[in-house]
């Protein structure tokens, strides 16, 4: 795997009195061909402890790669908790162990600055432990390990991650967190979020679009609409993705809201030949079009920039949102199809992942069960999710577009795909800034906009994952320099440098509030063209 190198002067600093050789085979392992943990802890270790974001776990587990050689065995325990041990590619003859924690989300990461210490693996109790074939996902090679009667503990966190600042969680409903709000969020990156169907979904919405003149005949393969049965359409690329408008997205979402999937229209002269109820095939429709949304629980930070930029929670008075406090399956209880809205609060992405699938084959899907005893047959859902994941498509459920533009990193930068937030650090004086050197590494690695150029992911729309942030000065973009007045720039997004030049951030380049509309720091700096 190719290491993503920091500058010299970074990593001196990082590891100063190291050499800086790569070791070969300081990790030993057991005959069975897992690591040998015991050994590992008589050599040179560098261990450290990140909390919060599931949505950004890919993006991390990437980071940590960057600072791998050799093999990297990844422990995992369904979807909350992850242990990475490998060799370390940037320090001679030391062996790096990082746990995760992501039960919760963001507001995990919220409650561990503030003293909370969420409960990590003990590294030393994997003493039974079996690993399987390497494995490759978003771009990174793991060998998946499997522990058995692995104990936990409560640990302070090195890195405290979440997808918003700390001041959303003091008004999430039933995910209040005194003291967030005095955190100090530091920006690392632009995380770019979705809204995602279920593939049965993201077919009949192409048709309804093919219907309305919204996208070509050819997306779907040339199938009639209405016809007895068909194959599946699941082009993901930018021409066809289906588009919801931020208010439909608002209506589907909000409590007291829409219910039925019928009464989801493509516009058109005739929209009653665009809703998805007029154009959907006899063999595919689901039993009950009730509104099934894969939600996540109060304390998710995707939640939160979900509900700030379609449910208007940073407003006094604005509606209840629909949303759980905790894990929560909810089950059909209304006899009348499309009479009520279903939603599944799940504790993390990969959950949520589970929950879209389950629904989208109607059976159970890892811990999720769709439906309570006796009810059967696949519903339509929807839900949300970090881009960078399913780029590959190989999983059942697919991102659309909003407000007519496709969630990728370039209409993020060209201001035209407002659904982001920036993922960020959160310290206190319970956790002030970590000075461990691997948790400082790491950091580094989450924030440098070089290194996500090539930790981001290529969908079928178009490259998408993060951005650097704009207050960031050491890596401004190449459009993002001072200018002469009069002077023409088209503000242009550089694939090889992706930056964001907006940022929740004050006009200083402080005082991060995700309830404040983004924009261009201070200074002479070209603003986006469109």
């Amino acid at each position: 795997m190719n290491k993503l190198l920091l500058s010299t002067a970074v990593t001196a600093v990082l590891f100063a009195g190291q050499a800086m050789a790569v070791p070969v085979g300081t990790l030993a392992l057991n005959a069975n061909g897992s690591p040998n943990v015991t050994d590992a802890y008589n050599k040179t270790v560098k261990e450290i402890w990140i909390s919060g974001s599931s949505a950004a776990t890919p993006f991390v587990e990437k980071s940590i790669a960057a600072d791998c050689t050799g093999n990297i065995y990844k422990y995992s325990n369904s979807t909350s908790d992850f242990t990475w041990i490998c060799d370390s590619s940037i320090a001679a003859s030391t062996i790096n162990i990082v746990h995760k924690r992501d039960s919760g989300g963001s507001i995990t990461g919220a409650q561990s600055a503030l003293g909370t210490n969420p409960t990590y693996w003990q590294a030393a109790s994997f003493t039974n432990t079996t690993c399987a074939t390497a494995t490759t996902s978003n771009g990174v090679t793991v060998v998946p390990c499997t522990p058995t009667g692995a104990t936990a503990a409560a640990h302070a966190g090195d890195i405290n991650l979440a997808d918003v600042d700390g001041a959303q969680f003091e008004s999430i409903p039933n995910g209040h967190v005194v003291g967030a709000a005095g955190t100090t969020a530091t920006a690392l990156a632009t995380q770019i979020f979705g809204v995602v169907v279920n593939t049965r979904l993201y077919a009949a919405m192409q048709v309804a679009s093919v219907a309305a003149g919204k996208i070509a005949s050819t997306c779907i393969g040339g199938i009639t609409p209405g016809a007895s049965s068909f194959t599946m359409p699941t082009d993901n690329t930018d021409a066809c993705m289906p588009s919801l408008t931020t208010e439909q997205i608002a209506a589907i979402a909000g409590k007291g809201r829409a219910t039925d999937w019928w009464n989801l229209y493509f516009g058109g002269a005739d929209n009653t030949a665009q809703s998805l109820a007029g154009v959907q095939y006899a063999n595919d429709q689901p039993a009950n079009t009730d509104i099934h949304y894969c939600s996540r629980t109060a304390g998710s930070g995707t939640l939160a920039a979900f509900n700030i930029k379609f449910e208007n929670q940073c407003f006094t008075g604005n509606e209840a949102l629909s949303t759980n406090a905790t894990q929560l399956i909810g089950a059909e209880t209304d006899s009348t199809s499309g009479g009520q809205k279903v939603v599944h609060a799940m504790s993390g992405s990969g959950d949520l992942e589970n929950c879209l699938i389950g629904l989208n084959q109607g059976a159970l899907q890892g811990t999720f069960t769709p439906y309570p005893s006796g009810v059967t047959g696949f519903r339509w859902a929807f839900g949300i999710m970090g881009l960078d994941r399913n780029n590959t498509v190989a999983k059942n459920y697919r991102f659309i577009k909003i407000d007519g533009f496709a969630p990728t990193a370039a209409n993020v930068a060209a201001g035209k795909y407002k659904f982001w937030a920036e993922l960020v650090n959160l310290t206190s004086s319970s956790a002030p800034l970590t000075t461990n050197p691997l948790a400082l590494d790491i950091l580094a690695n989450l924030g440098s906009a070089p290194q996500i150029t090539a930790l981001n992911v290529t969908h079928p729309f178009g490259l998408s994952g993060f951005l650097g942030t704009a207050t960031n000065v050491n890596y401004l973009p190449t459009f993002d320099t001072a200018i002469s007045p009069g002077t023409l720039i088209n503000g242009a997004f550089d694939a090889a440098r992706p930056v964001n030049p907006f940022t929740h951030a004050a006009a200083g380049g402080s005082s991060l509030n995700h309830c404040r509309m983004p924009s261009i720091p201070g200074g002479m700096r070209a603003i986006p063209a469109f």
